[in-house]
C-alpha cells in the first residue's frame, strides 16, 4: 500500500458551477477529490491523505505560493511515497518548472494536474486527470521527480506548456517529439525519455535531510519583451532603471533581434542590447516562432547579439527560462556565471542534441 498526499491550491479542477448563473464558485477540496477517488485508490493500493493549502485561480499564484508547495513537500518528504498538487491550468506551467528546479534530488514523485472544466459540470476531466494521476503514482517505481499528468501525458516539469484553452488534452510536452509516458487503456513510459528525466534528480534522497532545496526566486527583477518592427532600444534603459534585473526577449527567427539593421530615422536596438552588457544584466533571447529554437549561431542579428553579450534560450519553453532566470538570479549568481548557467540543462529543459 502506498501512501499519496493529495495536495489542493485551487484552481478550475476546484470549482463547481452555479446552476442559476453558471458562475463559477465554491471549492471542491482535496477532501471531496479524495473521497469520490476512494474506489480507484483501493484497486490500485494507494492510501490518498488530503491536504488543502491554497485556495487560488492559479492566474493570481505567486512564488510566494511556490514556496509553501515547497515546504509541504519537504515537511511531509519522509510520509508518503508521491505527491499529487491540484492546480488550475493557466500557470501550472511556471509551478512544474519552479518545482523541478527548486527540489533536487527528489527520490519520490511530485505530480501536478488541474481539469479545463469545473470538477462534478457535465462534461469535466477532472475526474480522469486525477484518477490517471493516481495510475501514475501507483505505477511509479521508475518514475521520480517532478511532473505533470494531463489528458493522456505524462509531461516532465520543466517542459509543461498548456497550448489551448479549450481542448481536453491541453498540456503537451514542449518542443520535444514524445512525452515521458502516455495513458490510455495501459500506462506506457518512453523508457529512454524517462530515464533522461531521471538522471536530473540524482542522486535521490531517502530523507529530508538528504534532499537539495533551493526555493528562492526573483520573479520580481524580470521583464519580459515581445520584439516587433520599431521597438526603440530607449525602453531598456528605462526598464532597468526602474529596477530590472534580467530580460527575458523573444525575437525572430533563430534568435535574431533587430540589432544590425541602419535605416535613416530609425535607431536600431543595439544600444539597448550593449546598455544590458554595460550594466551586467542578463538578457534570454528566445524566438517566436512555435516549433523553433533559439540557437543565435545562423543569422548576422543573432550572431551579433551573442557577441553582445545575450543568452541563447535553445529550446527552452517561455515558462521554463523565465522561472530558471529567477532561480539563478534568486542565488545570487554573478552575470557571467548567469551566462553560462542559463546554458546548463538542470532538470531537462534544454533538450541534450540542442546546446
Amino acid at each position: 500500500m502506498k501512501d499519496l498526499l493529495l495536495i489542493s491550491t485551487g484552481g478550475t479542477i476546484s470549482q463547481e458551477l452555479n446552476d442559476q448563473t453558471n458562475l463559477a464558485k465554491g471549492i471542491k477540496s482535496a477532501y471531496t477529490f479524495s473521497t469520490q477517488l476512494n474506489a480507484i485508490a483501493q484497486e490500485l493500493h494507494i492510501n490518498i491523505v488530503p491536504m488543502a493549502i491554497l485556495d487560488k485561480d492559479s492566474s493570481n499564484i505567486t512564488p510566494a505560493d511556490w514556496r509553501v508547495m515547497i515546504d509541504t513537500i519537504v515537511q511531509e518528504y519522509e510520509n508518503y511515497d508521491a505527491f499529487l498538487i491540484t492546480h488550475g491550468t493557466n500557470t501550472l506551467g511556471y509551478t512544474s518548472a519552479a518545482l523541478s528546479f527548486a527540489l533536487g534530488n527528489l527520490g519520490k514523485p511530485v505530480i501536478l494536474t488541474g481539469s479545463q472544466v469545473p470538477y462534478g459540470s457535465p462534461g469535466s476531466d477532472a475526474l480522469l486527470n486525477l484518477e490517471n494521476t493516481i495510475r501514475v503514482a501507483a505505477n511509479s517505481s521508475p518514475l521520480v521527480g517532478v511532473v505533470a499528468v494531463f489528458g493522456s501525458h505524462v509531461i516532465t516539469g520543466a517542459r509543461v506548456q498548456k497550448t489551448t484553452e479549450f481542448d481536453y488534452e491541453a498540456f503537451k510536452t514542449f518542443s520535444s517529439k514524445s512525452s515521458l509516458g502516455r495513458i490510455g487503456q495501459a500506462l506506457k513510459w518512453d523508457r529512454p525519455a524517462l530515464e533522461r528525466h531521471n538522471k536530473f534528480v540524482e542522486p535521490r534522497a531517502r530523507s529530508q535531510g538528504e534532499l537539495d532545496i533551493k526555493p528562492r526566486f526573483s520573479m520580481e527583477d524580470i521583464v519580459s519583451l515581445t520584439e516587433f518592427p520599431g521597438l526603440r532600444s530607449e525602453f531598456f534603459n528605462a526598464l532597468v532603471d526602474a529596477g530590472a534585473k534580467g530580460f527575458i526577449y523573444r525575437a525572430t527567427g533563430a534568435g535574431d533581434p533587430n540589432i544590425a539593421c541602419v535605416d535613416a530615422g530609425f535607431s536600431n536596438l543595439r544600444d539597448g542590447f550593449e546598455y544590458l552588457r554595460e550594466q551586467r544584466i542578463p538578457i534570454v533571447v528566445t524566438t517566436q516562432a512555435p516549433d523553433g529554437v533559439a540557437s543565435m549561431d545562423i543569422n548576422d542579428p543573432g550572431i551579433l547579439a551573442f557577441d553582445l553579450g545575450a543568452i541563447p534560450a535553445w529550446d527552452m519553453s517561455i515558462e521554463a527560462m523565465t522561472v530558471k532566470l529567477a532561480w539563478l538570479l534568486g542565488r545570487r549568481f554573478p552575470y557571467e556565471e548567469v551566462k553560462t548557467l542559463m546554458l546548463k540543462s538542470f532538470r531537462g529543459e534544454i533538450d541534450p542534441g540542442r546546446s
